[in-house]
């Protein structure tokens, strides 16, 4: 199919082409003879020459050609004042050489497939038209897209106010995304649409910054509905002087994680720090690794191997022997490694791996005690089982390990307890940047669960006695803290959209960052975050449907025309 397609419009292609070293004449007298008129009728001295200027231009459909403009004043009863080619200008900017189409071709391929600049160069000298172009001026190429982007976006504004205005309600995700070292960039999105509405480049997170940039998004697309902001009390402070009277409301997500990350302060660092000092993960890699090399010196084939069969369920007349002790060895060894996959990769605190590992090695340790009090086992198991054995007794019986799992166990159910309130439970929350939507029940529901959590601790905190009363101290704080910020007075309109978290605004952070990373492969993004300008953050707009079907009528093949149309503002 690419063939057939490739041999249907290449002679197409090659019928655009212009010979090498063209010049075309761009003259307005042609294009709008109206204005150069003398008694009615156009003449060939209609308008006055003020000067004529060639150059090279650039262009991804017609190559290289020179292009001579005839600037020129009108005169009789011509109106308006020097007159230039529109045709030109609708090709390649005003003074430059590499036509829109190169601009929009170099800005999409790069900042929004990830692209290198040298990569594009070489498909660049490889099509048809072939073009030579030094990736410094390609470079250049790029800031001109970011440029004229943020000039669309601009003069769009009315198009989009219209487009909130016909999709109320509407609710501002704000949030921002630095690297170290580097200005804050700083992005409003429509939660319903996921159009970014703006973007900044600010020093820092701080209160006259947003303040400032809330007030833009007021005057260009109107007062929002409500916003949905990070626990960041400057953003909370901005939304009150920039928009008074406009509810804002804080992510569930980031109060959970922040509340996670409280309860499990004190056990993690006692369990992370206890696990380092005995050693028991370098021990048992090296375990592994002998018990690896033995294997392979002592087994012929993996034929010889007789567990997996064993697992399988298929008959096996073999005794426990020595070969065998050690795969079952090397078979809890590994299923401890796997401890990760009890958790969805939802990060800490949603996933404390920590405390998923201490439970594989307590399975694992009572697991291998029920096997070794057999006496035909223990008779035939080679040694090094019984020291794997002893290892984990050691661990299992530590008193800061069992005091700080206690705890972890402990905290571990009160944030279960806050997670379901706010129904970040794993079936709420089996993707992390798309949690499943609330129907209106269940959000009646999770308020009715957060006054009845609220409740219960606050007897708990009473409770001297209550074990769990410093765990039930750390909750309520933060619930007392953002208790006005958390759902809305007014239960959400049957089949109204409330969204609850910035993990969408998250999301598009993420892809830009990886799109950088895709670029260049740096892991750090430093130089991009401090050489980038604020009309970066457009980027994920020309991945959205609404956006793109608003502005550039479904396609992104009208992206040069509307770079032009900008550009003459």
């Amino acid at each position: 199919m690419h063939r057939v397609r490739q041999s249907a419009t290449e002679p197409m292609q090659q019928a655009v082409l212009l010979p090498d070293s063209v010049r075309l004449d761009f003259d307005p007298l042609r294009e709008l003879p109206e204005i150069f008129q003398t008694c009615g009728e156009p003449t060939a001295t209609a308008g006055h020459v003020q000067k004529t200027t060639q150059r090279t231009v650039v262009s991804l459909e017609h190559g290289r050609f020179q292009a001579r403009q005839i600037v020129r004043q009108p005169t009789g009863n011509g109106q308006g004042g020097i007159q230039r080619s529109a045709q030109l200008a609708g090709v390649v900017p005003s003074g430059a050489r590499y036509g829109f189409d190169l601009i929009a071709h170099v800005g999409v391929e790069t900042y929004l497939r990830g692209r290198g600049l040298e990569d594009v160069r070489q498909e660049l000298a490889s099509r048809q038209p072939a073009l030579d172009i030094p990736t410094s001026s390609l470079w250049d190429q790029q800031q001109k897209f970011l440029f004229y982007l943020g000039r669309v976006h601009e003069q769009a504004g009315p198009h989009i106010r219209h487009y909130l205005a016909a999709h109320r309600p509407v609710t501002l995700l704000l949030d921002g995304t630095t690297e170290p070292e580097t200005p804050t960039f700083l992005g409003v999105e429509d939660a319903g649409s996921r159009i970014v509405l703006g973007g900044w480049k600010v020093p820092s997170e701080n209160l006259q910054d947003i303040a400032g940039c809330l007030k833009q998004i007021d005057r260009r697309y109107g007062r929002p509905d409500r916003i949905l902001h990070d626990l960041s009390g400057m953003m909370s402070g901005a939304c009150d002087q920039a928009l008074p009277g406009v509810p804002h409301f804080v992510c569930h997500y980031h109060f959970g994680r922040d509340v996670g990350k409280d309860l499990y302060e004190k056990p993690q660092i006692t369990l992370t720090k206890r696990l380092r000092s005995l050693k028991l993960q370098f021990r048992l890699r090296e375990q592994r690794r002998g018990q690896n090399e033995w294997l392979r010196a002592s087994i012929g084939s993996s034929a010889s191997l007789v567990l997996g069969e064993l697992l399988a369920g298929r008959p096996v007349q073999v005794p426990f022997s020595q070969t065998l002790g050690r795969e079952v060895l090397l078979a809890f060894h590994f299923w401890i490694l796997d401890y990760r996959n009890d958790g969805r990769r939802r990060g800490f605190p949603f996933d404390p791996y920590s405390l998923y590992l201490h439970r594989r090695l307590v399975r694992a340790g009572g697991a291998v005690d029920r096997l070794l009090s057999h006496a035909e086992v223990a008779r035939q198991a080679p040694q090094v089982l019984f020291n794997f054995q002893k290892q984990l007794q050691a661990y299992r019986h530590d008193a800061e390990i069992s005091a700080a799992t206690n705890l972890y166990e402990r905290a571990f159910a009160m944030f279960a307890r806050l997670r379901d309130a706010l129904r970040l439970s794993v079936e709420h929350l089996g993707n992390l940047r798309e949690l499943r939507e609330l129907s209106l029940s269940e959000q009646k529901e999770m308020r009715t669960a957060l006054e009845e959590l609220r409740h219960e601790l606050r007897q708990q905190v009473e409770d001297e006695n209550d074990i769990d009363q410093p765990l039930a101290q750390i909750v309520l704080v933060h619930l007392d803290k953002y208790w006005a910020h958390l759902v809305p007075d007014r239960p959400p309109a049957s089949g109204e959209h409330w969204e609850r978290t910035t993990n969408k605004m998250e999301s598009d952070w993420g892809g830009l960052k990886r799109g950088r990373r895709r670029t260049h492969g740096r892991g750090k993004l430093t130089r991009d975050f401090q050489a980038l300008p604020e009309e970066y953050i457009l980027i994920p707009n020309l991945q959205n449907k609404a956006y793109v079907a608003l502005l550039f009528g479904g396609s992104l093949e009208s992206l040069p025309s509307k770079l032009a149309a900008a550009s003459r503002q």
